[in-house]
């Protein structure tokens, strides 16, 4: 890659790192459906033009890091898959990826306040978590395949489940609480739940 090229890619990323802050800023502020594209693009001093070349709507913007997360995600479920059982897998998976937000708390929370308000942006999140339960019971297909696949693909949306609410809980304390453990604890009570919670009453 030559010197130009390299440079027009830079400028490329900072322009649309520019347009995700000038957008998430208005959405905090004003809501998802209150501000509009022109407003984001004035807002990074960029024209319409160059928003649609690098967002092809609002809603890409708020999700801008949806691709990148769920190849980490991929690339960590095929990593593991390779020196563990299934369902050890998915739980190393799932504490990297808890620290990796943990490094990004005020972006998430900002991004889950934006998506909660707005039922579009909600059934969109929704969408995306079913690429990550189809992850997860593929990476149970892989390593289970005498397994029926219906009961493999119950159990993933088991632990989406279980991922949500962990999520919820961390959400609901301003992201200042330890994902980690708190993704490890829904795990377990994924595994052990009903038995433990029989025992307790």
């Amino acid at each position: 890659m030559d010197e130009q090229t390299t440079l027009r890619a830079r400028k490329k990323a900072r322009t649309r790192e520019a347009l995700q802050n000038a957008a998430m800023v208005l959405f905090v502020a004003r809501g998802f459906d209150a501000a509009t594209v022109d407003e984001i693009a004035t807002a990074a001093e960029v024209s319409q033009r160059t928003f649609f070349r690098h967002f092809p709507t609002k809603e890409a913007v708020v999700f801008a890091q949806h691709g990148e997360r769920m190849e980490r995600f991929r690339a960590l479920l095929a990593g593991h898959e390779e020196s563990m059982p299934p369902v050890d897998a998915v739980r190393a998976t799932l504490r990297s990826i808890a620290r990796d937000y943990m490094e990004d708390r005020e972006a998430l929370l900002a991004e889950y306040r934006v998506v909660t308000a707005s039922p579009a942006l909600t059934l969109r999140d929704l969408e995306h978590d079913s690429e990550y339960e189809a992850a997860i019971a593929a990476a149970l297909v892989r390593g289970a395949p005498a397994a029926p696949p219906r009961d493999l693909r119950i159990l993933a949306g088991a632990v989406m489940g279980a991922i949500r609410a962990a999520m919820t809980e961390w959400f609901a304390a301003e992201c200042q609480g330890d994902l980690e453990e708190i993704g490890q604890v829904a795990f377990r009570l994924l595994v052990a739940g009903m038995r433990e919670i029989a025992a307790r009453s």
